[in-house]
């Protein structure tokens, strides 16, 4: 049977002999209308940030693909692109090809993360191929 090692635990007095820092995370940890404040200021700049990004993807696609590139430390070729998937095994990676609001995309998904790449216009055909946990995208 293995061992247990006792683990001591410090107690944190909410009176007047206790810290400042002791009370901070006290008051951190009980303050509920912090945890609003928090969601709703999440909350408007994700959707203060949506506006310019759908309106850039709108106007230049080929920018959202560019930056969705970068975000997976991948490299765009004239003729593709290769995105690292090192610890991915291929049978996790599911790559599919589709239009959205009149946009080809391409959907990448390995394991529960998921992207969607917009695609140039004048692309009709996918070649991909994993080699040394490389993703590349051919077309």
């Amino acid at each position: 049977m293995a061992e247990w090692e006792e683990v001591e635990i410090e107690a944190v007095s909410d009176g007047l002999n206790a810290t400042p820092s002791e009370l901070h995370a006290a008051f951190e940890m009980s303050g509920d209308h912090l945890t609003e404040v928090r969601d709703r200021h999440t909350m408007m700049l994700v959707t203060s940030g949506e506006l310019p990004e759908t309106h850039m993807a709108d106007i230049a696609p080929e920018r959202r693909l560019d930056w969705v590139i970068e975000e997976l430390n991948g490299r765009r070729h004239s003729d593709g692109l290769s995105i690292p998937l090192h610890g991915a095994e291929m049978n996790n990676i599911d790559l599919s090809k589709g239009e959205l609001e009149g946009h080809s995309i391409l959907k990448l998904k390995v394991g529960t993360f998921e992207r969607k790449l917009p695609l140039p216009a004048d692309i009709h055909t996918i070649k991909a191929s994993f080699t040394d946990g490389i993703l590349n995208i051919r077309w």
